[in-house]
This record gives structure tokens, C-alpha cells and sequence, in this order.
């Protein structure tokens, strides 16, 4: 037996005390950790979530502009003497390409009819081709003309609306529409040609520019108009 228990007792006090300390903080710092891992996660899902949301009601958003552009362009195109199963093929697809490309779907349908009167079988003497005329001689450089058929309405919209959408990046509104005819001094009429269709169909061509760059006005009203239930069953997808 010691001599002195208490002494010793009294030794081992400190290193107890210090030992309780540190499994005290071992266990507040794992505490920490495991508060840590719990705020990420949450953040993590809070984050899925949010982007999956906004994915959601952005497509409702596109729905919005597209059956917007699908109706704009349908008003346009009634002046054709096409089928109702036709003219709805083309309304769609020149929703499609003016949504994706930011172009006026009404000065679309509009130089359709002008240039084909929308008859996709359409060839001019000068080899151009369909509802757009697009000439594969002119713009084979742009484009791979073996993998198009451009008496296909929805192939030749699509270029069409490429070539409408860069000669307005490099000509800008004013000569976007004469340039998409190649800017021939004999057919300054062209421009012409295309807002006496806009006028036809009620719309105003002053009103009308080639862009479709929208407002924010008109922006924020999409989106306003997306946060409600969207049908499924659009015309225009």
C-alpha cells in the first residue's frame, strides 16, 4: 500500500480531468462533422431539386413561345391554298425554328408564301428548291445537301430559316428580308412582297420585325404564364 494514497489520488486528478476534456471535444467536433455532412446534403437535394424545378418550367416556358409562334404563324399561312393537315406541318415547323433561332415565325410563314405560295414540290429555273427556295448551288458551303431533302418541308424550313437567320446577324432588320433574296437591285419589291402578306393577315409590317427578340415585359409573362398547368397536347413541340 502506498504511503501517501491521497497524494497520488490527487496525481491522477489532472490526467483524468484531461482526458474527459478531450473525449468531451473529440465528441463535439465529430458532433460538428456529422452537422456538417447533413447542412451539404440538404443543400445538395434543396440543389436537385431547384435545377430540376427550373428545367421544368423553363420547358413549360418554350411551350409558351412555341404555341404563341405556332398561332402567329398559322394566322399567316391560312392565305395558302394548302390542306389543313399541310399547313399545320408547317406551323409547327416554323414555330420550331423561329423559337429555337429567335426569328419572327410570322415574316417566316410570310416569305414561305411568297417564295412557294407553300407548295414544298416548288422548283424554280434557278434551282431553288421548296417552301423556302433554298439554293443548293448558293449554299452548299453551309450546309450538307446529301443528308436534306428540301422538298421536305420541315428540312427546307429549317435551312431556310438558318439562311434568313444569318443575313439579318449580318445585314440586320433593315435589309434582312431583301438579303434573303439576294439583294438584287430588280427585286427591291421582295421586302415589299412579304408585308403586303403581313398586311393581309391583319398584321401591321411596320410592327412586325424579323427578330423576335422578346421584352422583358413579354419574358416575364411567359414565365408567369409557364408556372401554370401546361397541356401536354401542343400543336407545337
Amino acid at each position: 500500500m502506498p504511503k501517501h494514497p491521497h497524494r497520488l489520488a490527487l496525481s491522477q486528478r489532472p490526467t483524468e480531468r484531461r482526458r474527459y476534456i478531450g473525449r468531451r471535444k473529440a465528441a463535439a467536433r465529430h458532433g460538428v462533422k456529422i452537422k456538417v455532412v447533413i447542412c451539404l446534403t440538404i443543400l445538395l437535394l434543396l440543389s436537385v431539386f431547384a435545377v430540376y424545378a427550373y428545367l421544368g418550367v423553363y420547358r413549360n416556358v418554350l411551350n409558351v413561345r412555341l404555341n404563341r409562334a405556332y398561332a402567329l404563324s398559322r394566322t399567316v399561312l391560312r392565305q395558302a391554298q394548302v390542306p389543313p393537315g399541310e399547313l399545320e406541318r408547317y406551323a409547327v415547323a416554323i414555330a420550331k425554328n423561329s423559337v429555337e433561332k429567335s426569328l419572327n415565325p410570322a415574316i417566316v410563314s410570310a416569305i414561305v408564301l411568297v417564295e412557294s405560295s407553300g407548295n414544298p414540290m416548288t422548283v424554280s429555273p434557278s434551282g431553288d428548291l421548296g417552301l423556302m427556295q433554298v439554293n443548293v448551288r448558293i449554299h452548299s458551303g453551309a450546309f450538307d445537301f446529301e443528308k436534306r431533302n428540301l422538298l421536305n418541308p420541315e428540312d427546307n424550313i429549317s435551312v431556310g430559316t438558318t439562311i434568313l437567320r444569318s443575313m439579318l446577324d449580318r445585314y440586320g432588320e433593315e435589309k434582312a428580308i431583301a438579303a434573303y433574296n439576294g439583294l438584287l437591285p430588280e427585286k427591291h419589291e421582295y421586302t415589299s412582297k412579304v408585308q403586303a402578306i403581313l398586311s393581309r393577315a391583319g398584321l401591321s409590317p411596320e410592327a412586325q420585325r424579323v427578330s423576335s427578340n422578346l421584352s422583358f415585359l413579354t419574358a416575364v409573362s411567359d414565365w408567369i404564364e409557364a408556372l401554370q398547368v401546361v397541356p401536354h397536347s401542343q400543336k407545337a413541340r
